[in-house]
């Protein structure tokens, strides 16, 4: 994808991509560390943008794993198609999971990475992909997203950090990733 693009997708729809440039290798490799990605049966990705985190969850799946990437952004959907030949890209919106993975005939899944930009999603979209995500893990499967850190004591923030604590049993933070522009840190939570 030519430079700039994520910034030009991010201009003129700002409410479906939250980031003005890439995540950077060390949040990546922090959001797929820890959550089970090399033992699992089967990976959703919610948001997958340019790919970056894709690529570090295909480096990490087993070789029987498999990896769906739900992405909203047509332009960004033709660009993981283009990078990712044998992953599961999927047009559509992460608050149709259930739907998706019953429409693709697939069970429950192991894990689920998000790159959505919760912060310019309104409670009720929140609450909706989130129940999603949990009523299809398997038990003791994971969900990993991140956040950036200037946006933690923002009501945005506090609210998400509360409605993953009602959805989920466990929610650990991780440290901050200081090399990733802006600094952010990963939420992984377990069904």
């Amino acid at each position: 994808m030519k430079r700039g693009v994520l910034f030009t997708r991010f201009l003129r729809h700002p409410a479906q991509v939250g980031a003005l440039c890439p995540s950077s290798r060390s949040l990546c490799r922090t959001i797929v560390s820890e959550i089970g990605v090399e033992r699992a049966g089967l990976v959703v990705e919610l948001g997958p943008g340019t790919g970056v985190i894709t690529r570090e969850i295909v480096h990490r799946l087993p070789e029987a794993g498999r990896l769906l990437a739900i992405e909203l952004d047509a332009a960004l959907c033709a660009h993981l198609l283009e990078m990712f030949p044998d992953v599961d890209i999927c047009h559509d919106s992460a608050s149709r999971l259930g739907e998706i993975l019953a429409e693709k005939r697939v069970g429950a899944v192991d894990a689920v990475v998000s790159g959505l930009p919760w912060a310019v999603f309104p409670e009720s979209l929140q609450r909706e992909i989130l129940n999603e995500v949990s009523g299809n893990l398997v038990p003791g499967g994971w969900f990993a997203t991140f956040a950036y850190l200037q946006g933690l004591m923002l009501p945005a923030g506090i609210r998400f950090r509360r409605l993953l604590n009602e959805t989920f049993s466990e929610v650990v933070t991780s440290r901050v990733v200081w090399r990733n522009v802006p600094p952010a840190f990963v939420y992984r939570c377990r069904k």
